[in-house]
This record gives structure tokens, sequence and C-alpha cells, in this order.
């Protein structure tokens, strides 16, 4: 078992007994024979090493969404999982019974057989395999599998790889070569099963913009059959990668940054941890000592909940009372800070107001030029409660104030604080144009919307552009764009008044093919000509359109 410290280790459920305890999850031994409660807690490990440290809503994050992924695999394949949130009353003492926060992190399971051997798929080479390609160099093998040379990290197999370990309660899991595992009991099926499940949650989770680079599964035996047992493309089991951020680093020999406790190893390296034996007692004793910083602990908790409102389209909140019959709470969000540069900017945000308003979101308004004032956006920067669920900055013209703020908050060690850049309009489509270019090139991820970039309407922000920071405050992950996906979304156009921009694009070419056709009789006199005559008009119209209705021929797909 591995070592826990005193810290975070649980005390146990009153009247079960504990029958195993992991790195995250604990066993509890049910009155009916071959059942099993097991507990998901907010622990976190890194290097194979159980930390000082818990990570709020993490465990709640890890059992919401293997039951998600058990409802994907129902008619997919046999499965341990018997009940999840309040159907676990049925297995339990009366004295445990009707407990919300017990129904968030536990499950009841059947026991089976384990199969000894850790399941791992990678549809992308990063990660240890990355490690072990370039340590076998120049033959490059992976768990018996022969790659070719030149490859880099986060490259894209041509078909996943299927590369077991074994299952080590302490320490590092060892490659199994993958000729010796399927000779082994249920190798071959094990095999086929888990690439089927990989390729399966692979497409919901594209579906949704997510890359599932590499998972591990466990599988156990009941009645004779091979059952799916223990955790499903979780974040501690599975590396998520955003697809857009993959597709913008490939070919660049780097590999995105993974949906997962990334933050938490990164800390870790500071500290040569990944160097260290989880066998060797002063290692152990060395890496309990250490100290997570709350902001990397915050971050984790962002992280996870985010990558489960990706995968799910739901907040947590909302899939517990859905699916775990818990009501959903009445405690306040955080709150939202609201950045201007100008007081003239004001009428172009109250539609926005409203609907933070309208969903309970707490919010303050600030006025602060970031080129007048620099002294006193650096001081709100270093004021700014650590506690405050995200800003929005909105600005026009150059819209320089969200990357300012967003500089100053890492200044002073509040970079896990998300800034929303919402573009203002401006005097004159160069203002306009400046203002979305600005914010359209903001780094980082996530990015709501399909294009990553906000979009305004003459008569100020639009409502369902805030209802996107709002949603960011209750799902309570980092946003560092708003998008544009609602039906009702227009870009900002000084051409044509919006009458026309409406009706033109259906009448100028109608218009125009009538009265070519009407002057050049001979166009149409036969069907050939007829038929050439009008495509070439259609490409003619296309082109006046072009210059004309710029807007008509930039719609967004809905």
């Amino acid at each position: 078992m591995p070592i826990i410290p005193e810290a975070v280790n649980s005390v146990g459920l009153p009247g079960l007994e504990r029958v195993s305890q992991g790195k995250v999850r604990e066993m509890h031994r049910l009155k009916k024979k071959g059942h099993r409660l097991t507990v998901t807690s907010p622990r976190v490990s890194g290097f194979d090493f159980v930390l000082n440290a818990r990570v709020p809503k993490k465990g709640e994050v890890l059992c919401a969404m293997n039951h998600f992924w058990v409802e994907q695999f129902r008619n997919f394949c046999p499965q341990d999982v018997l009940a999840v949130g309040s159907g676990v009353d049925a297995y339990l003492p009366t004295a445990l019974r009707g407990n919300p926060d017990l129904w968030k992190i536990a499950s009841v399971i059947r026991v089976c057989e384990r199969v000894n051997l850790e399941s791992v798929v990678r549809g992308y080479l990063t990660g240890g395999g990355w490690k072990t390609y370039l340590k076998t160099a120049p033959r490059h093998r992976l768990c018996g599998h022969r790659l070719e040379a030149g490859l880099s990290d986060g490259v894209q197999f041509e078909t996943p790889l299927w590369t077991p370990t074994t299952k080590s309660e302490i320490g590092h899991d060892l490659d199994i070569p993958v000729q010796r595992a399927r000779r082994s009991p249920f190798g071959n099926k094990v095999e086929h099963l888990s690439l089927a499940l990989y390729n399966h949650a692979q497409l919901i989770a594209k579906g949704r913009g997510i890359i599932i680079a590499d998972t591990k599964f466990e599988f156990g035996i009941w009645n004779g059959k091979l059952v799916l047992i223990d955790e499903r493309f979780t974040p501690d089991s599975s590396r998520f990668w955003p697809a857009d951020e993959w597709n913008r680093l490939r070919g660049s020999g780097k590999s995105p940054s993974s949906k997962d406790k990334q933050w938490v190893r990164k800390f870790l390296i500071r500290y040569n941890v990944d160097c260290l034996d989880p066998e060797n007692p002063d290692h152990v004793k060395r890496v309990h000592a250490l100290e997570i910083p709350e902001d990397v602990i915050q971050q984790t908790t962002r992280i996870y909940r985010e990558i489960f409102w990706w995968l799910t389209r739901v907040r947590l909140e909302q899939y517990q009372q859905v699916n775990f019959g818990v009501k959903l709470s009445d405690s306040v969000p955080p709150p939202v800070e609201v950045l201007l540069g100008s007081e003239s900017d004001l009428p172009q945000v109250e539609s926005g107001f409203a609907e933070l308003r309208k969903c309970h979101v707490p919010f303050r308004v600030h006025i602060v030029s970031c080129h007048r004032n620099p002294e006193v956006l650096r001081r709100y920067a270093e004021d700014l409660s650590p506690n405050t669920g995200l800003v929005i900055a909105a600005a026009g013209k150059a819209a320089a104030l969200p990357g300012m703020l967003n500089s100053w908050l890492r200044h002073f060690g509040k970079w896990y604080i998300p800034v929303v850049g919402v573009a203002l309009q401006g005097n004159t489509q160069n203002a306009n144009n400046a203002a979305l270019l600005s914010i359209s090139e903001l780094p980082g991820n996530p990015c709501l919307g399909s294009r990553g970039w906000c979009v305004l309407r003459p008569r100020g922000l639009l409502a369902g552009l805030l209802r996107y920071c709002s949603q960011g405050v209750h799902f309570a992950f980092g946003i560092t764009k708003a998008g544009a996906d609602e039906p009702h979304c227009q870009r900002v156009n000084s051409g044509p008044t919006a009458r026309m921009r409406a009706v033109g694009p259906l009448l100028f070419p109608a218009l125009h093919t009538f009265l070519i056709l009407l002057h050049c009789p001979h166009l149409w006199r036969t069907k050939a000509n007829l038929w050439l005559s009008l495509d070439r008009l259609h490409q003619a119209n296309q082109h006046w359109l072009k210059l004309y209705f710029p807007a008509s021929l930039t719609r967004y797909d809905w």
C-alpha cells in the first residue's frame, strides 16, 4: 500500500471495514457478499508519491467523470459499477444513508479477480512513451513495438498502440513486451477491448474539442468474463489535450499542455521529486514535508472542473444533481471584477451587467485606463482578492487593458485568476479592427467560441457574451478569451446599414442577373448558352458581393 501523510489520511466510515487504501481511492467491505464501496478522496499524488495536500473537488470530479464514461460504455462491455450517488444508500448501513457528501464521491462496485497488468493505450507519442523512445535509440522500441526514427514529442501514431505495464502498489510500473502480455490469460481480449474503448472515447472527446493522448485501464474477471474495473478516462488516468492547441503545435516537436495535475507535477519537478524513489523512506519523508502552494492547488481544481465540463458539457454541480440526486448548492459564486478603460464604455456593457444580475453573479465595476493610469492598474492587480472568480477587462482600439492586467497579476503571483478580454466598439472601422485583432491574439487556453474572438453589435455588448463569463464563474475554470457562438452575434461592419446587409445579399444577385439577361437576349436563346451565362453571372455576383456586402460572406456556421 502507498504511504499516505497523516494530515490527508481519512478516518474511514463508521460501521464499514476498510479493506484497501490506494493513493486516491479507498475500498470498504459491504454486508452483501462480493460488493464493495469505493470512496474517491481529494488526495493528490505525483511521481508515485502521495502528497501532503488535498485538492478541493478533485474526488468529486473523478467520481462524476468515471460515472459519465460508465454510461458511455454501458452497452459496450461488462463493468464493475453497480450504484452511484443516492443509489449507494441501498447497500449502506442505516447510519450512513442520506449523506449527499458521500453520494458525490462513492460508488458500489462488484468484486472481481484483477487481471495482473495495467492496460495502457497510446494514440500519441508523449510522456513516458516519449522517454522510452529516446532511451531505446537507435532501435526505438516501446513495449515491443518498433517505431520509426525521427519522431517528435506529441506526434500521432497511425493506429493506437497497446503498451501494457506491470501493476505496482509502490514504485514505478514497468513496461511489459506486448508479445509476452498477449500470451498471458485474457491478454488478447484485454488488448482488443482496450483499443476499442480508446477509439470509442476518442471519437466522443474529439467531437468536443479534446484529444485523449493516452490512457490506462484495469480489468478483472467475474464469472469467467472480462470486466472493466477501476477508473475510466479521468484526469488521473488519462492525458487530455485541447485539439486546437495540438493542431497549432503540430510539427513543432512540442506536445500541448495536458488537462490534469500538470501544475502539481511542475512544482514537484522544481524540487527534483521526479528523481526520487518512492520506496526510499527518506525520500518519502522529504516529499511529505513539501508544502504545496495554494495557487497550485486552486489551479488544479480549476483544470479538473474544466476538463469535466469540456467532456460532459455540464458543470459538476448540475451533473451531480441529475445523476447523483444531490441538490444544487445555494452558495454564492466567486465575485466578478469588471474593468473598463473609460467611463464612456459603460453604455456598451449595460446589457452584460443585466445578464450577470440575472445569473445572480456578484460583480464590481472599476474604471482604469492602462495608458493614462498605469500605476493605478498596477495597484489594482496587487490589491485584487485571490478569491476573485474572474476579471472581465473590456477595452477598445488597441485593447491593451486585458493583456497588461494579466501581466501584473502574474507579477504578483495571481496568475490563476482568469482574465476575459472583451473588445469594445470604436468610432471608426480601423478602431474596431484594432480591438478585435488585439483580443483575438490574446494568449492562452481554453478559448470559448469556435473562432476565439468576441463580437459586438452597435447597440452594445451582447448579453450572450457575458453569459459565457458568468458560466465561467459557475464552472470555476480559467477563461482567456470570450467567443461568438451565440446565434444572434454579428460582426462589427461600417458598410451598408443592417437592413441592407440582410436584404442586399439576396436582392443584388437577382436584380443583377435579371438586368443582364434582359439587355442581352443572346445569352439565353439556347439552353447551353443559358447555363453557361448563369454560371458566369454567379461568379460575377460573388465578386461584387465581396466588394459591397463583405459581412454576408463571413457568416458563422451555427
